[in-house]
């Protein structure tokens, strides 16, 4: 029974807390976002690629630092190496990435977004309670990617920004979620021990 438990829910996650803490960067990022509508562009696009960066080095660290099932896939790796790209171009090129910015937003946000609604089903799949809102959240992101990719241009600058702040909100809100799912699963393998 023990092996078969603890086969289940693979190793104790042990950086599960690093989700929580891109989870409250991005809502803060998401709510200076609708507080400031006026900010440059540009500024923007150089806190959005902060954030994007960061994100990928959180996802990095706790992919190759956990022995974990839910955070060593390689889909997760993928979406952090993305991340670290799709951050550094935001940073460095600031002209490029005022153009691109919704571009690059909209494919970031569905990229993250299939990546969270993955891991949801894992959670599901491991049995662990209210797995759903991970699912939820994850769906909403990838809804809001897709208004962000039909619509870019065309429906203005505030309103792209508006979206987009409204998608880091969600997305930190579905990250805190995650992190207290994986925190769920620590709990259930530490008492295995």
């Amino acid at each position: 029974m023990y092996y078969d438990y603890n086969e289940r829910y693979e190793h104790l996650i042990g950086h599960w807390w690093l989700s929580l803490i891109v989870g409250f960067m991005a809502i803060a990022l998401g709510f200076i976002m609708l507080l400031n509508p006026v900010a440059s562009y540009l500024s923007i696009a150089l806190w959005l690629g902060i954030m994007v960066f960061v994100s990928g080095l959180v996802g990095l660290w706790q992919s190759f630092t956990s022995n974990n099932h839910f955070v060593h896939r390689g889909w997760v790796i993928v979406a952090s190496i993305a991340d670290l790209f799709i951050g550094a171009a935001l940073m460095m090129n600031m002209l490029l990435s005022a153009s691109l910015l919704p571009l690059l937003l909209g494919v970031w946000m569905l990229y993250r977004g299939m990546t969270m609604f993955m891991q949801g089903v894992d959670l599901r799949n491991y049995r662990v309670s209210d797995a759903g809102w991970v699912i939820f959240g994850a769906t909403l992101l990838i809804a809001i990617s897709i208004a962000i990719l039909l619509l870019p241009i065309s429906i203005g600058a505030g309103v792209v920004i508006s979206i987009v702040a409204a998608g880091f909100i969600l997305y930190g809100f579905t990250m805190l979620s995650l992190s207290f799912k994986l925190h769920e699963v620590h709990r259930r393998a530490k008492a295995l021990q």
